[in-house]
């Protein structure tokens, strides 16, 4: 229950020691990859939130973050969270950062939430994968916290990958297929990482060199469930993307600004 904080006037240094002395001691002393982009770092409930709140500070040294229910908070202020996002408090963490005496200050710079937007720049750069699951009846309420997460990393157009498991809670018999599931998850986006590394295709070939030909005459043969034809695709609309961008600014967004809602429209 340690919430993994960072308090450096307090001498509490979670991030610093695992970022900067756990990985490193790792990496000396067992088999294990170097680089950042085959390194994850993964938890759940309380170590959801310290995975999120590491990675997001160090977008440059984990490739991978994934977290299942996440012990988040909606908010990026202690004044934003009421009493239905404190039920956790009572379950015994350090006061600075859980409960009715805890530093505002603290509370924001541990924030997930936080982190992302001082360091969206980063985290969009270094193309971080982001994956958060929550169960709409958890007992805690943290599903609140990780759809404001949600929502803050669409609005910040950072890349990310949200589940919102219906009838699921903070525990309970979801818990072992919810936990397949994001290790599948973080196990596929590894193995597409080191696949993208490799020598091209011929048929990826033969895709590149139509689209640098101007796209003239029929394109490549390709399956409608391969990359190339996804490829082919986005080519033949790129033009009436760039069309669209000169009037609307957010069509380059991998994410549209949505529309805010009123409280007569909810």
């Amino acid at each position: 229950m340690s919430y993994y904080l960072e308090d450096s006037l307090g001498g509490i240094r979670w991030d610093s020691f695992l970022a900067d002395e756990f990985v490193p001691h790792l990496r000396a002393t067992c088999r294990v990859s170097a680089d950042p982009s085959s390194t994850a770092i993964t938890g759940i409930s309380v170590g959801g939130y310290g995975a999120l709140k590491t990675a997001f500070a160090r977008p440059d040294q984990f490739g991978v973050v994934a977290a299942m229910q996440p012990m988040l908070e909606p908010g990026l202020r202690d004044s934003d969270v009421g009493a239905r996002n404190r039920l956790h408090h009572i379950a015994g963490s350090p006061p600075q950062l859980v409960g009715p005496t805890r530093d505002p200050a603290l509370f924001e710079s541990n924030n997930p939430a936080n982190r992302a937007r001082a360091n969206s720049a980063s985290i969009r750069k270094a193309a971080l994968a982001i994956y958060i699951d929550a169960g709409d009846e958890d007992f805690l309420n943290a599903h609140d916290g990780a759809e404001f997460l949600h929502r803050l990393l669409w609005d910040l157009d950072i890349s990310h990958e949200y589940h919102l498991v219906r009838g699921a809670d903070h525990g309970g018999p979801t818990m072992r297929p919810r936990m397949r599931a994001m290790y599948t998850w973080v196990g596929s986006v590894m193995n597409a990482q080191r696949t993208k590394s490799g020598e091209p295709t011929a048929e990826s070939r033969a895709v590149s060199a139509w689209i640098e030909t101007g796209m003239a005459g029929h394109p490549p043969a390709a399956a409608p469930s391969s990359d190339e034809f996804l490829r082919i695709l986005r080519a033949q609309f790129q033009p009436l993307r760039d069309q669209a961008a000169r009037s609307d600014g957010t069509t380059n967004r991998r994410y549209g600004v949505m529309p805010k809602m009123g409280d007569s429209e909810l």
